[in-house]
């Protein structure tokens, strides 16, 4: 570092040579001194958890706009200054929650018809339901479909459960970037 009012290089800004050479003043006095040099990048390994997972859902965004039908979707729900891009980030980084579901008049017969809300950016993919026996042992599963109302999801019982009282009832949903949510409930 060279300071100083009477030096060679007073007034100078630049290179000289293959060093970057910037001048500032502290205290009345010029100093210059060499440009600081910039790290390397960090290496993807080493963000923290969030940056990561900001990084994946840009690409997840990315990727899944260049389908009309999907970009449709998404550009469907951006409201004020957002975008189909920043929803498809959102979607990507918050999971669906299950809001709802409606298993008061459930006894056990082959029929019953669950109604279940999903809330998420957009609608979910799919929504799987299971019902076990207090034993544990699956006594049925299978994929919920969406009502034409576009906001629950309706499942119809297929088999009968004779010990109903104490079974287990999973709901599992799955949105577009493959974020999972489950709600379980023993009647």
């Amino acid at each position: 570092m060279i300071s100083g009012k009477n030096n060679i290089l007073a007034g100078y800004t630049g290179k000289l040579g293959d060093t970057g050479l910037y001048k500032r003043t502290v205290n009345g006095k010029e100093i210059i001194q060499r440009c600081p040099v910039r790290k390397k990048k960090n290496s993807r390994l080493r963000w923290p958890a969030q940056v990561d997972r900001f990084f994946l859902a840009t690409k997840y965004a990315k990727r899944v706009l260049v389908n009309p039908e999907i970009k449709a979707l998404y550009a469907q729900v951006a409201t004020g200054f957002n975008s189909a891009n920043s929803m498809a980030v959102k979607d990507f980084l918050t999971s669906a929650v299950i809001s709802r579901v409606v298993t008061t008049g459930y006894h056990g017969r082959a029929g019953y018809r669950m109604v279940i809300r999903v809330d998420n950016v957009v609608p979910v993919k799919s929504v799987t339901v299971t019902i076990e026996n207090p034993d544990g042992d699956i006594i049925e599963s299978g994929p919920a479909a969406m009502h034409s109302s576009g906001t629950d999801w309706h499942y119809i019982t297929t088999r009968p459960n004779l010990q109903y009282a104490g079974s287990l009832v999973r709901v599992v949903s799955c949105d577009l970037p493959g974020n999972t949510a489950e709600w379980t409930r023993v009647l």
